[in-house]
């Protein structure tokens, strides 16, 4: 039984060898606690100020063009500037957008502009931030430990997100929103203190560049001057090497997918009143069940290293957080809503770990903030376009029948998009050298004592 647990229960070992990591990790578990409750708070206090699901979808679309932004910018300067640098000054500015929730929440009458300013700030920071981190965390541990850091990185979310949101509907019930925004700053500011520690993180060898004198010569302020053109050819870059693998294309593809028709969020306050007859409590502990559902799946996650057809088991796990958004959208009892939407967190987080260690393990550390931008853009666009079909749907079919038809669509593209890419179905998962990685060895003050 002992050694059974030992080969399926999460590996460790990225916490162990890198203090960088290590910050990393509980740098965005602090955050994420904050933003679990920031989640739950703003549909809630949108929803309740309107009283239309519609408008719960626009300001999620504010917020995910802004992210859209950002993680294009981001990976532009993650790809040449200090990603530690990238992300304090992303998390920084992301806090003024908190404030003006708070401020907002505590006024007599509060303005729905606000919440769409707020989206916009937080929105291209947090697509910043995202992007830099992403493209961060593969220098940062063993080529071997790749899928085992992608489930710790998930864990670090599910931890965030798997009380916080529930809390903050109770708390929204008793307190109201503002103090919860006031919550959110504080986890921000924790965040920071915990990153600050990070070491300089600069970019691998851009070799056009490096060949390049005057780019040599202009340094820093050089590359943050680059002209638009050089910019654009710099994310055409990116976008042409996800284009062109045969196996990164597909797996954006998927990720698309299931953020458009599957990602059933923004209809939650409206489910919880309409289809179950409940209120901002019920809302909170829908929020929170697939983080639930993901932190059972991640601690049980060290089987997700030993597995080599990818691609095959990216196809069932995808489909049965389809299935989960399916179920959802056809119960009217609270358990088995949450039953749904903790299989759904499963199979999101499932198919997260084998993404981003695939991902990260096949693309070349100079195109990696460009690549985690893509990544991060095409969830960014899905969720967008996808909150504002789904509550347009909603008036037609309801939430519960919005809900069930996108994912039974995303069910069915899904096993297309697998079916149709071979490259992807023979795909097997094998230990790659990439072209730099920070490592303990490589820096003593990365080590305790005793470890992490």
């Amino acid at each position: 039984m002992i050694r059974w647990l030992r080969r399926h229960s999460i590996d460790l070992g990225p916490l162990r060898s890198s203090r960088a990591f290590t910050l990393i990790f509980w740098g965005r578990l602090v955050s994420i606690a904050g933003i679990g409750v920031l989640s739950t708070a703003i549909p809630l206090q949108v929803y309740a100020l309107t009283g239309s699901s519609v408008h719960v979808a626009l300001v999620a679309t504010v917020m995910g063009l802004a992210g859209f932004a950002g993680a294009l910018s981001g990976g532009l300067m993650a790809d040449r500037l200090d990603r530690r640098k990238i992300i304090l000054a992303a998390r920084g500015s992301a806090i003024a957008g908190f404030a003006l929730l708070a401020v907002n929440a505590f006024a007599a009458e509060p303005m729905l502009a606000a919440f769409h300013v707020a989206a916009a700030v937080d929105g291209l920071a947090g697509g910043i931030s995202a992007t830099a981190l992403s493209a961060t965390v593969p220098r940062t541990v063993e080529p071997t430990q790749l899928p085992a850091a992608s489930a710790l990185m998930a864990i670090s979310m599910d931890l965030g997100m798997v009380l916080t949101p529930a809390l903050g509907g109770l708390l929204y019930a008793v307190i109201g929103p503002g103090w919860l925004y006031l919550w959110v700053i504080a986890a921000s500011l924790a965040s920071m203190a915990l990153l600050w520690g990070l070491p300089e993180l600069q970019p691998g060898i851009d070799e056009q560049a490096a060949a390049d004198p005057q780019i040599r010569q202009a340094g820093t302020l050089g590359a943050i001057r680059r002209t638009c053109a050089q910019a654009w050819a710099d994310t055409r870059e990116g976008m042409a090497y996800v284009a062109r693998d045969r196996v990164v294309g597909p797996i954006m593809l998927l990720g698309f997918i299931q953020l458009l028709c599957a990602s059933p969020y923004v209809l939650i306050p409206e489910f919880a009143e309409r289809q179950l007859g409940l209120g901002p409590e019920a809302a909170g502990l829908l929020y929170s069940a697939p983080a639930a559902g993901a932190l059972l799946a991640s601690l049980s996650s060290g089987w997700t290293g030993r597995v080599r057809p990818a691609g095959r088991v990216l196809l069932v796990v995808l489909c049965a957080s389809s299935l989960g958004v399916l179920a959802l959208g056809l119960t009217s009892s609270l358990p088995l809503a949450l039953a749904a939407m903790a299989l759904t967190g499963v199979g999101d987080v499932l198919a997260e770990i084998f993404r981003y260690a695939i991902i990260a393990g096949r693309t070349p550390d100079r195109l990696l903030g460009r690549v985690s931008a893509v990544w991060s853009a095409q969830g960014t666009v899905g969720d967008t376009l996808g909150g504002p079909l789904l509550s347009l749907l909603a008036k037609v079919l309801g939430p519960g029948g919005a809900i069930a038809a996108g994912g039974a669509l995303a069910a069915g593209l899904s096993a297309v998009v697998v079916l149709s890419a071979r490259e992807l179905r023979a795909l097997r998962i094998e230990s790659e050298t990439p072209e730099e990685i920070i490592v303990p060895e490589a820096d003593p003050s990365f080590r305790g004592a005793d470890g992490p």
